[in-house]
């Protein structure tokens, strides 16, 4: 967590409301440098459950914090949790039964957008969040579960895996949950995305966070791609194609007047997409959407794309798919306490 006033106090209530057994498991609360009210706000929800720790994050990057959550934890499983998010009672156990169920290495839900302020700009965020067209066949972000599928968003773990696959990725600030994902698969390990839960995450609520997310969620990505090849997926990709195409249209124009005509093209095949989607959009959720979204659309795709690019092209390749020493969690440090039956969410 890092500045999450306004959200992890939401988060800690929907985890405090959970039917599993209160006595069976323990919060560890990973915190960033919080400057503003997250810390004290935890510390004040504290008599809602049997154990809770807040853990400091010297490093503020994600990987660094599940690393330490999971050096810390004693249960057999362990749950990812994101402090800008809801859970309903029934998460943890659904996620834990169907990993028991399915003999996958990660569980998770289907994952439900809401806006993050009550303002227009922010339902339309949300909105994006939840379109095909926005982000892509997602299928957590499209409510299509029972599946297997090659990532999910705030999985359940058994604890003993992350000593076989080495923990998280610290060299990376994004992607590093989608990055551990791909080696779990590329080990022969299997996911499991369940009909049977679901949680909510707050979208972002200015243009100016949303326009700072697609360009982090971009960057990053291309930065996944060079350090673990089997990180790449193709739903990721078509910003850096689209990009790439503009990029090749625009050149193409200054040699050849034909290029005129190739970028033109990819203008307005993209903006004839735009605008269906726009609609559906608008059909469901009324027509004050449809004027905005393609701007998202574009501004999104465009700056994503852009940033994949960036970050392509940002750090050497790097062949190995191992995360870095820093990211190591070695066997010993998870053993010492394997036989305690708690279940942990970090």
């Amino acid at each position: 967590m890092y500045n999450e006033e306004e959200f992890i106090g939401k988060c800690l209530d929907s985890l405090a409301a959970t039917t599993f057994p209160r006595d069976h498991f323990e919060v560890l609360v990973i915190d960033g440098g919080s400057s503003d009210r997250s810390c004290e706000i935890v510390q004040g929800r504290a008599g809602r459950f049997v154990s809770l720790q807040l853990l400091d994050n010297p490093k503020r990057l994600s990987g660094a914090a599940m690393n330490i959550g999971i050096r810390t934890a004693r249960g057999e499983y362990v749950v990812r949790m994101d402090a800008h998010s809801e859970y309903p009672p029934d998460y943890v156990k659904t996620c834990i039964e169907e990993l028991q169920r399915t003999g996958a290495a990660n569980v998770g839900g289907c994952c439900v957008t809401r806006p993050g302020a009550e303002t227009f700009l922010a339902r339309a965020f949300a909105l994006f969040g939840q379109h095909p067209f926005g982000v892509g066949s997602s299928r957590f972000r499209l409510g299509s579960g029972g599946a297997y599928v090659d990532t999910v968003p705030f999985g359940a773990f058994r604890r003993e895996l992350f000593a076989q696959m080495e923990g998280f990725r610290e060299d990376l600030m994004r992607r590093e949950d989608y990055e551990f994902n791909s080696r779990i698969r590329a080990a022969g390990g299997k996911i499991y995305l369940s009909d049977k839960t679901q949680s909510c995450y707050y979208s972002v609520p200015t243009f100016g966070k949303f326009r700072l997310q697609s360009w982090r969620g971009g960057y990053w990505n291309g930065r996944c791609w060079l350090t673990n090849r089997h990180s790449f997926a193709w739903r990721h990709s078509p910003p850096l194609l689209f990009v790439s195409a503009l990029l090749l249209g625009a050149w193409w124009a200054t040699v050849r007047y034909q290029g005129l005509y190739a970028l033109a093209a990819v203008l307005v095949l993209y903006g004839l997409a735009a605008l269906a989607a726009s609609a559906s959009i608008a059909w469901r959720e009324g027509w004050k959407f449809f004027a905005i979204m393609p701007f998202l659309f574009f501004s999104y795709h465009f700056v994503y794309g852009v940033a994949t690019i960036a970050g392509a092209l940002g750090t050497p390749f790097a062949r190995g798919t191992r995360p870095p020493p820093a990211a190591t969690v070695r066997t010993g440090g998870l053993d010492a306490a394997a036989a305690q039956d708690r279940v942990t969410r970090v």
